[in-house]
């Protein structure tokens, strides 16, 4: 098998802090490639709140501005923050009722993390038989109780507050505030009183009737769900809710909505509310995300995925410091090799048939290596072996190796060094991959390893397509830039989109869709209200 000469574990250990370090554009393009992140969705609220507060003066001037900035900013505190902090507060209140500790742990697991089972072995070395029945309960329950108050927040209470100071505002000054708008001209008046005639003779559906009679249809079907579960599908589904920033956002809206529209003051405001939340909802969650992965497999033969930016930065110094060691004098083919490894390395028969569940014990694994390979083999091997068995953690106490490690230790090749992996996943995924008690998908951790394959191998290609005969530092560069301009544009393009829809274009279709249903451009929140001010004095 072909080698190179890799770095040191030092060595790689000061290009991963080289790769973070300062601020760069790879830090902030790299802050937007997360899609669990919060930022992003922060960033875009506040394109959001300036947009439409705008649109809301153009149209009804200080009235319906002040109430768009007031409930954009208080619904965004509370959409964003509110699940989070009643988490925060129920844990806190779940932990003194369970008597847990008060270290964080997850509740999720598959083949290869077993977060929990480790948490539950610890309690009860310490004597506390707490069952992972009980802590599904709880943190449904928790969840259950976070969505209801901060929906009823910003569905319920928001809204009366907003209204509340409007009326305030009409009651306390001679003349209304949002003089923009208010008064329709005599084309106006007559194309409404036209529209009110005809909706007296044709009856118009309610806006969410589909809604409640598919409600209806759904109240009449079996339900799946109940606390009868088996404890490990109450596990995934508790850990969705606790964990999933879509989850929390999408479960937040389902009250909003249907709380901002009961709170509306008349059925033309309802339609705007229903028009502008349930619009927004694609653009702020999934758009970006969406286009993000539409534009790579675009660029990338049908590849949904990209290296991202500071993971590319690392590996390419690492690739840097192995091409310019001089003594390799490898062939671009034969580096390939060296970097990727042998593709058609085989694993012994007997190791692949121990495989169980995706997995191995490390000591399984050595033992049946032992009677493979020859003694020297093994020693260098094994070494490795137990480096791999480290970059997850221990299942109760026992090392475990995952089915690809067992391939990439047979392949070699300077990427499956797990020196660089440990690294790359630290730098990729966060601390939490290597925490016995924290849970990261183990295809998460997989499609990093795959995407950094992919560089490589994209690199490669498109040298050998220039009649490139050897790997340079130059060209290692140029592929971490192209990296970089990508996942900025991919990304920025996603968040360009949302942005536009959410701050102009939505309200501009709500906007058009009152003046259509009603006949005017005025706010449908206050086009009666100084009427009906004048009528309680």
């Amino acid at each position: 098998m072909l080698k190179v000469t890799v770095p040191t574990g030092e060595n790689i250990a000061k290009m991963a802090k080289e790769a973070t370090k300062g601020r760069s554009l790879r830090k902030v393009v790299n802050l937007f490639e997360d899609s669990n992140a919060y930022l992003p969705v922060i960033a875009l609220e506040a394109c959001v709140e300036s947009g439409r507060t705008y649109q809301a003066y153009k149209r009804g001037g200080f009235d319906e501005a002040r109430e768009r900035i007031t409930e954009e900013f208080s619904g965004a505190v509370f959409w964003l923050g509110g699940i989070p902090a009643f988490n925060y507060l129920f844990n806190k209140l779940g932990r003194k009722a369970l008597k847990l500790p008060k270290e964080p742990f997850s509740i999720a697991s598959d083949n290869i993390r077993k977060p929990l089972p480790n948490f539950l072995a610890k309690m009860k070395s310490l004597g506390n038989n707490v069952t992972s029945s009980q802590i599904a309960k709880f943190k449904i329950a928790q969840t259950i109780a976070g969505v209801i108050v901060v929906n009823s927040f910003i569905g319920f209470v928001v809204p009366k507050i907003n209204q509340a100071i409007t009326r305030w505002y009409h009651k306390n000054k001679k003349q209304p505030l949002n003089n923009k708008n208010v008064e329709m001209t005599q084309d106006e008046r007559a194309q409404s009183e036209l529209m009110a005639a005809a909706a007296l003779t044709k009856p118009r559906q309610s806006l969410m009737s589909g809604f409640y009679e598919k409600a209806e249809d759904e109240k009449r079907k079996p339900n799946p769900v109940s606390f009868g579960m088996n404890p490990h599908h109450l596990l995934n589904i508790a850990n969705t809710c606790e964990n999933s920033r879509n989850f929390k956002l999408l479960s937040v809206d389902a009250g909003t909505v249907s709380g901002r529209t009961i709170s509306a003051r008349n059925n033309d405001e309802r339609c705007e509310i229903a028009i502008r939340d349930l619009g927004s909802i694609y653009f702020y969650m999934f758009n970006a995300p969406n286009l993000n992965r539409w534009l790579n497999q675009a660029e990338q033969n049908g590849r949904k995925t990209r290296l991202n930016s500071l993971g590319a930065k690392y590996t390419s110094d690492y690739l840097t410091s192995i091409v310019s060691d001089k003594s390799n004098n490898l062939t671009i083919d034969e580096m390939k090799e060296a970097l990727l490894g042998d593709s058609k390395a085989v694993v012994p028969e007997s190791i692949t048939k121990k495989i169980e569940k995706g997995r191995i014990s490390l000591d399984d694994f050595n033992t049946l290596l032992k009677q493979n390979v020859s003694d020297s083999e093994y020693k260098n091997i094994s070494s490795i072996a137990q480096k791999m068995s480290e970059l997850q953690p221990k299942i109760k106490d026992t090392s475990i190796l995952t089915e690809s490690q067992v391939r990439d230790i047979f392949k070699g090749g300077a990427i499956n060094n797990p020196d660089f992996l440990k690294e790359l996943y630290k730098i990729s995924l966060g601390d939490d991959v290597f925490d016995a008690f924290k849970f990261i998908h183990q295809s998460k951790i997989e499609t990093v390893k795959s995407d950094v394959e992919f560089f490589i191998d994209e690199m490669i290609s498109n040298a050998k397509k220039k009649n490139i005969t050897e790997l340079s530092e130059d060209i290692i560069k140029k592929a971490e830039k192209s990296n970089l301009r990508k996942n900025a544009l991919n990304i920025g393009a996603g968040f360009a989109v949302s942005a536009l829809f959410l701050s102009t274009l939505i309200p501009k279709i709500q906007y058009a869709f009152t003046k259509w249903r009603t006949g005017s451009n005025a706010f449908p929140g206050t086009k009666d209200l100084d009427k009906n001010v004048k009528k309680s004095k």
